[in-house]
């Protein structure tokens, strides 16, 4: 995986990131196994935009435990 620094955070960012729309009616299990196979490629980037929030309740469940391994998007209005 490639990754670039975000401005001048010095965060180190995975290029290919994973949205959530493909989380649209599934379920916890289905979210922890592309997050896993996201985390194991490498990706360190996602974006949690979605206006279902049972889809954030399943990112966060998956994250669990190893939260610094993500960097997180979200939009606001």
């Amino acid at each position: 995986m490639d990754y670039r620094t975000l401005g001048r955070t010095g965060l180190q960012v995975s290029v290919i990131g994973l949205g959530s729309e493909a989380f649209v009616n599934k379920g916890d299990a289905f979210a922890q196994e592309m997050i896993d196979a996201a985390l194991e490629a490498g990706v360190n980037y996602f974006d949690l935009y979605n206006p279902e929030p049972y889809i954030r309740d399943s990112f966060g469940k998956a994250m669990n435990g190893r939260r610094g391994k993500f960097i997180l998007q979200a939009h606001l209005c």
